[in-house]
């Protein structure tokens, strides 16, 4: 952790009393670094793990740097899935709570276009969405970036892997010249390094960068191991293991949709409160089946990794 305390960072002072408020005493690591260059205005490239406390990292110094007497949207942040939008549109909420009038709107696929429409119209001065929504409102003209101050890729590397390159160079194309931009992804995830570079030097020239290199890849509490067994034998090994661990509640990672419906079925057949979560479902699917997990209604989720991102279920063991 670093020496230093949030007061000595220079935030607004109503940001710094939402954050003791919160109970924050001393900044992260990626906070230390990426807080004063985002106070400086400069764009920032930051590599950072999820759970490094990244989104406070971005979103305390840049609610201090807008004027929140003005509704229009002033940070624009974009997120590859729904599930994280709505958990970083929370974190602003809280962050600014301390802010009178202040509203923050979440945007995305999957909800109908009237509230979103609604909110855009009464203000708000940070939007959180995902790429494709966000572009559908920029080219209805329902959402405008003419006051906008500041724009964050978060999980920048998930949007590019997920194919959202267009779309979020589109949005980009459309943000003010002297914008501030950031841009986060995971500091071990290679595939998307190219476009991510690509998408650095085009629009975040001269940045500071702030790479966090964790020791540690996962929380020490968590045990691992690996089972390799023959493709046609995985069902009766997870089966076993279902048997003889003792599990509250689990999440079980598929690769594809398709997956996640299939192995629920045969594990339904073997027993288990079992359901699905991938991106087939609606929003108000998706909500129903995490609240099924938390009420032990179900006890096991069928998922793939990004529907399931930002899942915070404490049952799960």
């Amino acid at each position: 952790m670093s020496e230093l305390s949030f007061a000595e960072l220079g935030l607004d002072p109503a940001v710094l009393e939402a954050v003791s408020a919160v109970g924050y005493e001393t900044p992260s690591p990626i906070q230390a670094q990426a807080i004063p260059a985002l106070l400086a205005g400069n764009h920032l490239l930051g590599v950072a793990q999820t759970g490094t406390g990244k989104t406070a990292a971005f979103a305390l110094p840049l609610l201090s740097r807008i004027d929140a007497s003005v509704t229009d949207p002033q940070i624009l942040v974009l997120a590859p899935t729904r599930e994280l939008a709505i958990q970083v549109a929370e974190a602003f909420t809280t962050y600014a709570s301390k802010f009178r009038n202040f509203h923050v709107l979440p945007i995305y696929g999957g909800q109908d276009f009237y509230p979103q429409i609604k909110g855009l119209r009464r203000g708000a001065q940070v939007i959180v969405g995902t790429p494709g929504r966000m572009l559908d409102h920029l080219r209805k003209g329902t959402l405008k970036l003419d006051s906008l101050k500041a724009l964050v890729l978060d999980e920048a590397d998930e949007m590019l892997r997920m194919g959202f390159i267009d779309d979020v160079e589109a949005i980009l194309a459309k943000t003010p010249e002297n914008c501030q931009r950031a841009l986060f992804s995971f500091p071990t995830r290679r595939s998307s390094d190219l476009q991510i570079k690509k998408v650095a030097q085009t629009y975040l020239r001269n940045a500071t960068e702030v790479r966090i290199e964790s020791e540690t890849r996962t929380v020490e509490r968590i045990s691992q191991f690996v089972l390799p067994v023959y493709a046609e034998r995985k069902l009766d090994a997870l089966t076993r293991i279902l048997e003889v661990e003792p599990i509250d509640a689990a999440i079980i990672f598929v690769r594809t949709k398709a997956e996640t419906t299939m192995l629920a079925e045969k594990l339904s057949a073997r027993g288990h409160a079992v359901a699905p979560l991938s991106g087939d479902l609606n929003q108000r699917q998706r909500e129903q089946t995490v609240e099924d997990l938390k009420r032990g209604k179900k006890d096991i989720i069928i998922a793939t990794d990004v529907a399931a991102r930002g899942l915070d279920v404490s049952r799960i063991t």
